[in-house]
């Protein structure tokens, strides 16, 4: 993403591609003539988590780290960062993160330079395919939420969204539909069974656990009508900015690091109650708390937007207008470009 982002701009990088074993769809080559190339910079631009940053630089090899520029571009979901990631802090010059909920989490345990650059978000053209090729039927409306299984369902807590479904059209012979995109529930068999079985009380559920190219995904955004997302907490919310993009109404917990892009006048935005993470619900969270978004006011915002289809036009169109302002290539580059000539202006342009 920010990779295409510095090239359409006409600035130069090479690419090093890291393995850290997280299963994708994604076999798109087009930035292969710019991997591993003879250019020599500066500045290393690392878009991997503390977690996987000394094997990280293993792979890298080289001259990574040694004399000089290292930066980090890092994700976190939780107010806090974590104790067991602040050995990265050492390994890195400055750091750059997507939201202003990350950048707090950061600067708390951080004194280097903390650089909030927003995601490009160009969304290229879609693979074509209709709703018959998911299942979808044409009359109904339909809700439609996305997580990754290794991204923890507790946090993503898409059993709120069945709940909230069920409340909202309770009769059960409203034209409506919820579709549930899950991938990686092969590797987490037990908690995919849990989703099936509350989906399976409800004929108008759908749960679908694949892995998508990436422009079968966006078809797949196209023919839905609304974006959920009861979250407990996000360090950006890629699938509810790219939906915004699109011009879909999202119907989103008020909390994280979505709040980056969202507000009332292009989202529905649902309230929601501090609670403690549970043991075992997410990696680094002893002592932390996140959102417990309500299934009711989510309902609410359900059914106005199947009673009024204007309301869902009017917020999609200016979600896509605020983001197209916000989060285009341009807006992404006039921050990164500014930052990486600071670190060093004679090699403004080079990365």
């Amino acid at each position: 993403m920010y990779a295409n982002a510095m090239l359409a701009s006409g600035y130069p990088v090479s690419l090093h591609d890291v393995d850290i074993d997280i299963p994708h769809a994604r076999h798109d080559r087009t930035l292969a003539p710019f991997m591993d190339s003879a250019a020599s910079f500066s500045r290393d631009l690392i878009f991997v988590n503390p977690d996987h940053w000394e094997d990280t630089l293993l792979s890298i090899g080289g001259p990574c780290g040694h004399n000089r520029h290292v930066i980090g571009y890092w994700f976190w979901e939780l107010e806090n960062f974590p104790e067991d990631w602040r050995q990265a802090l050492d390994r890195v010059d400055e750091i750059m993160v997507s939201s202003a909920f990350v950048e707090q989490a950061v600067r708390r345990v951080c004194s280097k330079p903390v650089t909030r650059v927003p995601m490009p978000l160009a969304l290229g053209e879609d693979s074509g395919l209709q709703r018959r090729h998911f299942d979808l039927r044409e009359d109904d409306y339909v809700f439609f939420c996305s997580f990754d299984f290794n991204s923890a369902v507790a946090r993503k807590n898409p059993h709120a969204v069945i709940k909230a479904f069920r409340h909202a059209f309770p009769r059960g012979d409203e034209k409506v539909a919820l579709l549930i995109k899950s991938s990686n529930g092969d590797r987490n068999a037990a908690l995919l069974m849990q989703l099936l079985g509350a989906a399976a009380r409800d004929p108008r559920i759908m749960v679908r656990d694949d892995l998508l190219e990436r422009h079968d995904l966006q078809a797949l955004h196209r023919c839905i009508d609304v974006y959920v997302s009861l979250h407990r907490c996000e360090g950006f919310g890629l699938g509810m900015a790219e939906a915004m993009c699109m011009g879909k109404p999202v119907v989103a917990t008020a909390y994280s690091g979505n709040m980056e892009f969202m507000t009332t006048a292009n989202s529905c935005l649902v309230n929601y109650q501090m609670v403690a993470v549970r043991p075992g619900e997410y990696p680094y969270a002893d002592g932390q708390q996140w959102a417990d978004p309500d299934p009711q006011h989510a309902a609410r915002h359900f059914h106005a937007l199947y009673r009024d289809r204007t309301l869902g036009r009017s917020l999609g169109a200016q979600a896509a207008q605020d983001m197209a302002h916000n989060f285009s290539v341009e807006a992404c580059m006039n921050v990164l470009k500014k930052r990486l000539s600071l670190v060093d202006p004679r090699l403004d342009g080079a990365a």
